[in-house]
């Protein structure tokens, strides 16, 4: 009934704060024995309340920040021959991670090689990213793919998984003449150079493997790739359940 209705019927005044402010007797000895209002009691709890909810919402933010943190981790698959499409698909990936605030990429290389240039490019730019890239071979990383492979930071192979190296070769067009030769050697030379250069860097071999080199294939197991210091470790690439996977 509202309480104009209820005044009309005849209610006091001191009936009505009674109605709307209800008293709690509180008998506890040696304490203050005069009547407490529901809202002194409310006051008095307050504080446990405030606590309560801070604790809650340190909870929720401490969870929010542990989520975000796993969200700046990204997987992703990159095969194929390294050319200049494998250079703009690179560089359009990389730039959508930086939008995206990736901080760490996982990727799965696999390719048997292509181009110097490309892979010199992709080696330089993905070294200098912000972003760290761990790098995997889940089967085969081999000629030019191995350099743009060591720009990862951290390096992985599965124990099937198998690296190849070495030096650069070209085809002349039949019937050339000794000038068109030696530019294609002078360049071949060159490729050498800077590539041997980023492998010396990475990569300590034996004796005995740098002299497979200089005239051969020389090919690596994982467990060769780490003792060279190719690989970190002789691990799998194993996106964690529900994470993203995405291919470049």
């Amino acid at each position: 009934m509202p309480l104009r209705r209820q005044h009309e019927a005849g209610l006091s005044r001191s009936r009505l704060r009674r109605i709307c402010h209800p008293r709690v007797d509180v008998n506890v000895a040696g304490t203050d024995k005069r009547p407490r209002t529901v809202g002194m009691h409310a006051r008095r709890l307050f504080p446990r309340f405030v606590k309560l909810v801070s604790t809650l919402c340190g909870t929720h933010q401490t969870m929010s920040a542990d989520q975000g943190k796993h969200s700046k981790e990204a997987w992703f698959t990159l095969s194929g021959d390294v050319n200049s499409d494998m250079v703009h698909r690179v560089f359009e990936a990389v730039g959508h991670m930086t939008e995206d605030g990736i901080e760490t990429a996982h990727v799965l290389v696999q390719s048997n090689g292509g181009y110097v240039s490309d892979g010199l490019c992709l080696y330089n730019f993905l070294s200098k990213s912000p972003i760290e890239f761990v790098m995997y071979n889940g089967g085969a990383v081999a000629s030019i793919a191995v350099i743009m492979y060591l720009a990862g930071t951290r390096r992985y192979a599965s124990e099937t998984a198998r690296f190849m190296v070495h030096k650069s070769h070209a085809t002349a067009s039949p019937g050339s003449r000794p000038d068109a030769l030696n530019i294609i050697v002078e360049g071949l030379r060159a490729d050498d150079a800077r590539t041997e250069s980023i492998l010396r860097k990475h990569v300590e071999l034996t004796p005995e493997q740098w002299a497979i080199h200089q005239y051969s294939d020389l090919h690596l197991h994982s467990r060769d790739a780490k003792i060279a210091g190719m690989i970190n470790d002789v691990a799998d690439f194993s996106p964690p359940k529900g994470a993203p996977l995405r291919n470049i």
